[in-house]
């Protein structure tokens, strides 16, 4: 039984891998930002501060907080696995967690990540509404699946 348990960090290889991942998203975030601004203020063009650069950069940050988003979904995800394999008897320091990184079972993991993702597709139509000005009956599945996310997590929330 011994050896089962200490099998269980065979998963540290998800959280490094979840955490390289969310820096490099992070960084790709970072860089979106930076051209975001720099489509802005010009960089050389003479499109500088129009009304075509502000949408390209509202477009590039909109992007950009996608990317983020993603980041943080695979953060969530890398603690998640460290909480409940890799450390679950350190629980010393639970108190000073905010109260929605409570990751006590795989559900709450599921939850956390379902509130995450139903926020990035959310980021998603938003981007979708920018791009495209004409909106057609498929743009609507993305709000669809926001709703059904909202709906599985409060089904879940109250079922826990």
């Amino acid at each position: 039984m011994d050896t089962i348990f200490r099998s269980r960090y065979v998963s540290i290889v998800a959280v490094v891998f979840g955490a390289i991942g969310a820096v490099t998203m992070f960084i790709i975030g970072g860089v979106t930002t930076l051209k975001g601004i720099y489509t802005y203020f010009g960089g050389g063009d003479d499109k500088a501060f129009s009304s075509d650069a502000a949408l390209t950069t509202t477009i590039d940050m909109i992007t950009a907080l996608d990317q983020y988003i993603f980041g943080l979904v695979l953060l969530v995800f890398a603690y998640g696995v460290y909480a409940l394999w890799i450390a679950p008897d350190t629980d010393g320091d639970r108190e000073e967690r905010p109260s929605w990184l409570s990751i006590n079972s795989v559900t709450d993991l599921k939850v956390v990540l379902l509130e995450v993702v139903a926020v990035l597709l959310a980021v998603l139509f938003l981007k979708g509404v920018l791009v495209n000005t004409k909106l057609s009956w498929p743009d609507l599945v993305v709000p669809l699946a926001v709703a059904l996310f909202a709906a599985t997590i409060w089904l879940i929330r109250k079922a826990h």
